[in-house]
């Protein structure tokens, strides 16, 4: 079979058939069949690009071969045939799928234009199918390309967030594993309150660097062993600050900004660096402030040694509505993050 496109004209007459074939032989590749049947059986062997198919035969009628063509063959396209007596069932056809139909008697010029229209429905269908396919493999591949970016962005977060830790114990030993255990008992208590696993990861991340300002304050401040004095703790207040403009120079940690400037604001408005109050402080930064608070009380300082549960519970319910949001250390109050476990 050459390379030609292939038309079936289906008709049991055989006068039409071979008006039809002779018409359209020396521009495409032309196969007949003389019933429905034939014509199907034909179909679900060979590839054919158009159908002519005659409304009224015996063995099955051309509106019952049309849907059984579309069934099976989408991608072909179907010209009825009919009489005027049938133009009406004609037009119905084309709820079913059909192209166009012709008249008989018919004009060798209407054949070959309806024809044509035909062939070039069905190249533009094939063209928008291909790219279709082809925009959903580039959908495919850019998806593909996000996940690797993402993995690749997680990556350098991570490494960035291990350096900057590093960074801050290598400075100061007191905030040796503070950090961990603080990102540790926020993801605690983010999770007993119910907050999704997205918001979680968020203010674990977040709890990992809330001390990283704490690189650009004097070594002498942080490693003092007495009280510092009020020049001193303005100094060491400024580690907020610092923090600050550091995770602001870095894109991929625009969601630990709020944490780290602000995880000494009280719930009362006293703290500090802007003095909010209440609701005004974002719920993860005073989720990471009550656990940064319980893990300070929690561990060895160079003052004091690490204080009981019991003090600890004491402290945070005298504290409740002042230093700390009430419905933040509930949890601990009411005994669903035990002590014992951070």
């Amino acid at each position: 079979m050459d390379s030609k496109e292939v038309i079936l004209i289906i008709d049991d007459e055989l006068g039409p058939r071979e008006a039809m074939r002779m018409v359209l032989k020396d521009d495409y590749t032309v196969l007949t069949a003389s019933s429905g049947k034939e014509g199907l059986e034909y179909l679900s062997k060979n590839h054919v690009h158009l159908v002519i198919l005659d409304i009224k035969m015996p063995d099955m009628d051309g509106i019952s071969a049309l849907q059984e063509i579309k069934k099976n063959n989408r991608d072909t396209e179907v010209v009825m045939v009919t009489a005027y007596a049938s133009l009406d069932t004609a037009r119905s056809a084309l709820r079913f799928g059909a192209h166009d139909y012709l008249i008989k008697p018919f004009d060798k010029d209407d054949v070959l234009d309806v024809v044509k229209s035909g062939l070039i429905k069905r190249a533009n269908s094939e063209k928008s199918r291909t790219e279709i396919q082809q925009l959903r493999k580039t959908k495919e591949y850019l998806e593909e390309e996000v996940e690797n970016a993402k993995r690749n962005f997680m990556t350098c977060y991570d490494g960035a967030i291990k350096a900057l830790i590093q960074a801050i114990d290598a400075k100061d030993r007191y905030t040796y594993k503070h950090s961990e255990h603080v990102a540790q008992l926020s993801k605690a208590i983010a999770g007993s309150l119910g907050l999704s696993d997205a918001m979680i990861t968020k203010i674990e991340q977040a709890a990992l660097i809330h001390d990283i300002g704490k690189i650009g304050v004097d070594e002498l401040i942080l490693r003092k062993e007495g009280k510092l004095t009020l020049m001193e703790f303005d100094e060491m207040k400024k580690h907020t600050v610092i923090g600050n403009r550091i995770v602001n120079s870095v894109p991929f940690m625009e969601g630990t900004i709020e944490v780290v400037l602000y995880h000494h604001e009280r719930f009362d408005g006293s703290g500090y660096p802007e003095g909010l109050k209440g609701s005004e402080i974002p719920l993860h930064v005073r989720i990471v402030s009550v656990a940064d608070a319980i893990n300070a009380m929690n561990i060895d300082r160079h003052y004091r040694k690490a204080l009981s549960g019991d003090f600890i519970i004491k402290e945070l319910r005298e504290n409740a509505g002042t230093q700390f949001d009430p419905e933040i250390i509930a949890p601990f109050l009411k005994g669903h993050i035990p002590l014992t476990d951070i």
